[in-house]
């Protein structure tokens, strides 16, 4: 059965100077284990958190504007519809460039 989550639905679930992490769907919203959506919204030259997941993949998708991945060090150029795959493991930071940042982010977590 599909699901819709209207705007007004969805939270923030932090946020930190000139950035914010939405919350679009986890298995909170469908009571089972899901796939996790998140949205990130970076304001223009804002650096977010450092971040790192452990059990799985994910898939980063650029709504709009660009900026710069920093994976394991390395930069790597975002601009709008990229798409940058990281696996387990992978350490990582956006930084937005002169226009924002937005991401939409996708992962499922294998359970393992």
């Amino acid at each position: 059965m599909p699901v819709i989550i209207q705007a007004q639905e969805v939270t923030v679930l932090r946020q930190g100077e000139g950035w914010r992490e939405v919350g679009l769907a986890d298995a909170a919203t469908f009571g089972e284990q899901a796939m996790t959506a998140r949205r990130w919204l970076f304001e223009p030259g804002a650096r977010g958190p450092e971040l790192v997941h452990g059990r799985t993949d994910q898939l980063l998708y650029v709504i709009r504007g660009g900026g710069t991945a920093e994976v394991d060090g390395q930069p790597f150029p975002l601009s709008e519809e990229s798409v940058l795959w990281l696996e387990p493991g992978e350490r990582y930071q956006f930084v937005a460039g002169n226009e924002g940042l937005e991401i939409l982010q996708g992962t499922v977590d294998d359970g393992v």
